[in-house]
């Protein structure tokens, strides 16, 4: 009879690969993510480097029989989206990269039982029953005692324990943020301590120069998220710099290019906005969203009602650039040809058609369409909104549509006195699909950005100076484009050959 085999030590280390940040750094989140999801209100971190031990207690809900059995499954996650941050014991399973082994406690109700695991060989991770190591002593409550393979490892460090939780689990720590939103998710409040030693929120030198905000959704304006920015006198620390977007209280991601927006004084600007609702769409190592279709299509939503929220506090606080006026060259046959390539390629990449915004139907409007044969019914003024075309009934009925953006053009007002010729007419505003427009950034080494949907093209990028005023420069545009949109592609795919395939529909004129 044949045996299937499986690698565990390459599943745990492709696991381990996934995480932007080191080994020992997602343990330590992963082990806070499941205690929070367990409901603890207390997580204790105890290290005791003469034996190379690290342990965590917390004081959850513990684990039943049959949960205690899929901790132990390498390949099992109880993770259900959008019911916290936690996936199925996945810092305890990376600990066995690290460890001799792992001692669990683990106590609710009746059930109270211990378990020692070990990476054996890369083909066996063999774990069994001990007597409890009474570590839990409250009436429930899981306790996990990681013994290190050496004594030099940062999971033996209170400053990176501290670090990695302040870091990361910032919203939690911070009292404003419990009251004003978390509370209803962690209803007893949730304290850290770190070899006994209470854990506050990382202090930094701030100016008065701060604001809360809130974050509004829909034709309601329901709030669905809270967050702060504050201006530093001072360059902050790397990991404090940015704007940060949290879900139950874990950071996912920070900077500004995640969210479009670029203020004068990147480095002295800090924030966080907590949006729980966006736990649904999390990535397995809760790094980063998911980029299938409908995913996207809510990060967007939700990404654009924290760029309104924010946008007004940048402004007070002197950080906005001001955008110089739109370019004098013409984008707007490169749009329809970038177009065009993005329509030919959604069929493999459907994750990107929450871009074209061009393809819903706006509010409606009321316009003019020119006609010879029509009575005089206006005079051509300056101005955008101009009603670009029609649906049957000979230019009288409705269903057409209008421009909506900042566009050269003209168009026909009505007045008495007027000889422009024009029916009038009822139809609805067109919403602008994926559009181009230009900065001089040099400050940023990027070749562009997103931004609602606009992609922004670097003019202060050195490549873009070069060629600037070139046959080269529309290549440069398109690759720009490219490059851009291959940081939304959904999971595995590759950016290098999404590029390549924009760029050779780019080249193909159809």
């Amino acid at each position: 009879m044949g045996e299937t085999r499986v690698n565990l030590k390459h599943l745990l280390e492709d696991i381990r690969d996934s995480y932007p940040h080191p080994q020992e750094e997602a343990i330590i989140t992963e082990l806070v993510a499941n205690a929070l999801d367990s409901g603890a209100s207390e997580i204790q971190f105890l290290t005791a480097p003469e034996d190379g031990s690290m342990i965590v207690v917390d004081d959850g809900e513990g684990m039943t029989p049959t949960n205690l059995e899929e901790y132990h499954d390498i390949a099992a996650t109880t993770k259900v989206r959008g019911k916290g941050i936690g996936f199925a014991g996945v810092g305890v399973k990376l600990a066995l990269l690290a460890a001799d082994e792992v001692i669990t406690e683990t106590k609710k109700g009746s059930f109270h039982k211990a378990t020692r695991w070990r990476l054996e060989t890369s083909q066996r991770a063999p774990w069994e029953y001990i007597e409890p190591t009474g570590l839990v002593t409250s009436s429930r409550g899981t306790a996990v005692s990681i013994l290190l393979q050496g004594k030099d490892s940062d999971l033996l460090s209170d400053c990176f324990i501290e670090r990695v939780i302040q870091t990361h689990f910032y919203p939690i720590l911070d009292r404003e943020f419990m009251d004003k939103i978390l509370k209803y998710d962690y209803k007893k409040g949730v304290a850290f301590f770190v070899n006994g030693r209470r854990l506050d929120p990382p202090q930094a030198e701030m100016d008065a120069s701060s604001a809360p905000f809130l974050v509004k959704l829909g034709k309601k304006r329901k709030p669905v998220g809270f967050g702060f920015l504050r201006k530093s006198k001072e360059e902050l620390p790397e990991e404090q710099r940015g704007m940060a977007i949290s879900t139950y209280g874990k950071v996912i991601k920070r900077g500004w290019d995640w969210i479009g927006l670029a203020p004068r004084n990147p480095t002295q600007l800090t924030g966080i906005v907590e949006l729980p609702e966006l736990s649904e769409i999390l990535t397995t190592n809760k790094a980063d969203f998911l980029k299938d279709v409908a995913s996207l299509q809510k990060y967007y939503r939700y990404r654009k009602a924290i760029q309104e929220a924010i946008e007004p506090i940048l402004r007070l606080l002197g950080e906005v650039v001001n955008r110089r006026e739109r370019s004098e060259k013409n984008p707007k046959p490169l749009e329809r040809e970038i177009e065009r390539v993005l329509g030919n390629m959604l069929s493999d990449f459907p994750e990107l058609s929450a871009l074209l915004l061009g393809k819903r139907k706006g509010e409606p409007v009321e316009g003019i369409i020119p006609s010879p044969t029509a009575p005089p019914i206006g005079t051509l003024v300056e101005g955008t909104g101009a009603m670009t075309g029609t649906l049957g009934n000979g230019g009288k009925g409705s269903g057409v549509e209008a421009i909506e953006g900042e566009l050269p053009g003209e168009r026909i007002e009505p007045d008495n006195v007027g000889n422009e010729t024009g029916h009038e007419h009822r139809g609805r505003r067109k919403r602008p699909g994926l559009m181009l427009d230009f900065e001089d950034a040099p400050e940023r080494d990027a070749l562009g950005w997103l931004m609602e949907n606009t992609i922004w093209v670097n003019e202060g990028h050195p490549a873009y100076r070069r060629i600037k005023d070139t046959e080269a420069e529309n290549y440069h545009i398109v690759l720009s484009v490219s490059w851009v949109l291959s940081s939304y592609l959904q999971g595995e795919k590759s950016s290098q050959a999404f590029i390549n395939r924009f760029l050779a529909g780019w080249g193909s004129k159809l």
